[in-house]
């Protein structure tokens, strides 16, 4: 079977749940050619808190070299990562690395995955400065809410607004997986993640310690310690790529993004593919097994 093209789009340092899914793909890739790990852009995340894009840039770029350090043994992934926008595509149209690397990927090959789970950014650039690779590309990515939200404000759709317009009009193959009723279905506890991944290696405790670390930053009372989740919102776009079979999808025409966040549906004749739902327990019996978990 022949191998699909796939590139990463990733604020990594953004939040714990892209580590997760850095390492899902790079358990997975019996199915995928890797052809890079893209720094997408991000700032003021309560979990990372830094203060300027470039400061979360750098710490993505960082993270993905130090997980690929952990789980990359000898897959020379360390190589092919590449830093990103550092100001939103609403603020600029200037061409970055990552940007030009996506150009790259997209026109060498027939066709090229790209999942991407942070702002869309540096998606919207390269069909901004190359549109014909949309005829090449599909794009999976977690974003916005699901239609039982009035909007969208969510992290990796609110940066950017003007970036999803762009995608969603590009005429890419496009595949929205929804975070608020749809991702949302992905939480874990500390407790699963400590039976499952801690003794898969340096790697799986690495996971369970990010976690842990996680939740007691957002602990404000002794309390909220009791019944704690987590959802780990990235690996589902991972999970799309391996199965398409896992989810539950509607394709409607593209639709009208408005002023504050909201969907607008048309009857465009372009048509893009909502995620309605997914299994989670494939999803993480996946991962899990793929981790290194023996039954």
């Amino acid at each position: 079977m022949q191998k699909e093209n796939l590139i990463l789009d990733t604020d990594i340092s953004n939040e714990v749940d892209d580590q997760f899914a850095l390492c899902y793909l790079i358990k997975s890739l019996e199915n995928f050619n890797l052809n890079a790990i893209t720094i997408a852009p991000f700032n003021k995340s309560g979990y990372a808190k830094t203060k300027t894009i470039e400061e979360g840039t750098e710490l993505s770029y960082n993270t993905a070299l130090k997980v690929l350090d952990m789980i990359d043994f000898g897959g020379g992934y360390k190589d092919i990562v590449y830093k990103g926008a550092i100001k939103y595509f609403w603020e600029s149209k200037e061409i970055n690395l990552a940007t030009e690397k996506i150009i790259e990927i997209a026109k060498q090959n027939e066709h090229t995955t790209i999942i991407a789970i942070g702002a869309i950014t540096n998606v919207a650039l390269a069909l901004y400065h190359a549109p014909e690779i949309a005829k090449k590309i599909k794009i999976i990515w977690l974003g916005g809410n699901s239609f039982l939200s009035e909007l969208n404000n969510e992290f990796n759709f609110r940066q950017d607004v003007e970036a999803v317009r762009t995608v969603f009009n590009s005429g890419a193959e496009i595949v929205v997986i929804p975070c608020r009723n749809v991702a949302s279905h992905l939480l874990t506890t500390i407790y699963e993640l400590e039976h499952y991944l801690g003794g898969c290696g340096e790697i799986g405790r690495y996971l369970c310690d990010i976690m842990l670390n996680c939740k007691k930053a957002f602990e404000n009372d002794p309390l909220d310690r009791v019944g704690q989740s987590k959802v780990i919102w990235d690996i589902s776009a991972v999970a799309y790529a391996i199965d398409e079979s896992w989810f539950k999808c509607k394709q409607i025409s593209v639709p009208e993004i408005l002023d504050d966040t909201s969907y607008k549906f048309t009857d465009s004749d372009k048509k893009i593919t909502f995620v309605m739902d997914l299994n989670r327990h494939k999803i993480y019996q996946d991962f899990f097994i793929k981790m290194g978990y023996k039954i």
